[in-house]
Formats: structure tokens, C-alpha cells, sequence
């Protein structure tokens, strides 16, 4: 984001909502400075979503650095990892079911019935939508996705369990609570709701 951009986001935060007013006095704004100014691979990001579904973080990249490693390169790269063999990326770590999601994204991509150019015209709800018809990718993947290859500033992912219980940590929630609760505190993050989330994430 542009300074102009960054500061326009966290003075509507600010204004919004108390608690999401500390957390920036906390972390800064340095902590979301970069969220549209990468230009960042989209299979790259999505395979590795894909890896990291259910890991923890270290556990994550380390899958991810070893199956990288086994492609050759520093990204992933559809033609590439079809040519690796089952059992070595087996051996990486990556679990059949995810095998098999990486494969069909894989060939997706190949056949451009998967197009990222087309993806990023499109709005949120129409690339969750798009995405989440292959195997593997529910709506957290393809949330994930929206921010971390497309950039979106107004993303929710309740999906993320670390979010939802920082969530219920800094707005004093029951762990059980229903879902709409955390909408109905998310609302007045609009329309920048991707950002919010990285700091409940810091």
C-alpha cells in the first residue's frame, strides 16, 4: 500500500473500533505496508495454501522448502512439479489427498482451464467461487488465496482458527460463539477487513 493508502486505512480502523485502534498502536503500521505492493506468483501461493492446510507454520514450510527443492527453483511451477513422481513428493511430506489437489490444480493450470489472469478480474466472492470448485479447496484456501496472491483488502477468513481466537480473545468472546458475532464485529472494518485481520493475526 502507498503511505497515503496505508494511513487512510488505519484511520478508518482507528475510528471504527477501539480494540483494533490498540492493536495498530501496538504493531504500527508497518505491519500492513506491504499488503499491495508485492506482485506475488498466484500457483505459488495457492500450492502452497494447499500445503499448509491443517500444518502448523514451521511444519508448513518446511514441506513446502522440501518439495521446492525436489522442482528445482524458488517457486512452484505446474509443468514442473508434473513431472516429479508420486512417491517423491510423498516423500516430501504432502499427504496423498493433497497430492492429488496439487495435481488437479497442476493440470488445471496446464489445460488454462485455470487462467490467474481471469481470476484477478474478477470479484471476491466470484474467485472463492471459482476456486473452490477443485478438490481440496474450501473457502479458507481460496480466502487465503485472495489475500496473499490477489492482494484483496476486504477479506474475512473465519475460516482461520488463529483468527477467531484472537478474535475471541480481544473481543472477550465464548469459543462457541456463532459465527455471525465475529461478522457483526468485522463490519465496521470495512472496507478493509484483510487488514484488521493481519494485525489480529500479529
Amino acid at each position: 500500500m502507498t503511505d497515503k493508502a496505508t494511513s487512510t486505512a488505519l484511520a478508518h480502523l482507528k475510528k471504527s473500533d477501539p480494540v483494533m485502534a490498540g492493536l495498530i498502536h501496538i504493531h504500527g503500521p508497518s505491519l500492513v505496508s506491504d499488503i499491495i505492493k508485492k506482485k506475488n506468483n498466484p500457483f505459488h501461493i495457492l500450492v502452497r495454501t494447499i500445503i499448509n492446510q491443517q500444518l502448523s507454520i514451521k511444519a508448513g514450510q518446511t514441506i513446502v522448502m522440501r518439495v521446492l527443492k525436489k522442482q528445482g527453483g524458488r517457486v512452484f511451477n505446474a509443468e514442473k512439479l508434473q513431472k516429479i513422481k508420486d512417491p517423491a513428493i510423498r516423500g516430501c511430506g504432502v499427504s496423498t489427498n493433497k497430492l492429488r489437489y496439487i495435481r488437479t490444480i497442476s493440470q488445471a493450470v496446464i489445460d488454462r482451464e485455470l487462467d490467474f489472469r481471469i481470476l484477478k478480474t474478477l470479484d471476491d466472492d466470484a474467485v472463492v467461487n471459482t476456486l473452490t470448485q477443485y478438490p481440496g479447496i474450501g473457502p479458507w484456501t481460496a480466502e487465503l488465496f485472495l489475500i496473499s496472491a490477489l492482494n484483496r483488502l476486504d477479506v474475512l477468513p473465519l475460516g482461520d482458527l488463529i483468527l477467531r481466537k484472537s478474535m475471541q480473545q480481544h473481543y472477550q468472546l465464548n469459543s462457541d460463539c456463532d459465527e455471525h458475532i465475529y461478522r457483526k464485529i468485522a463490519e465496521a472494518w470495512r472496507p478493509y477487513r484483510t487488514i484488521a485481520s493481519r494485525y489480529l493475526w500479529s
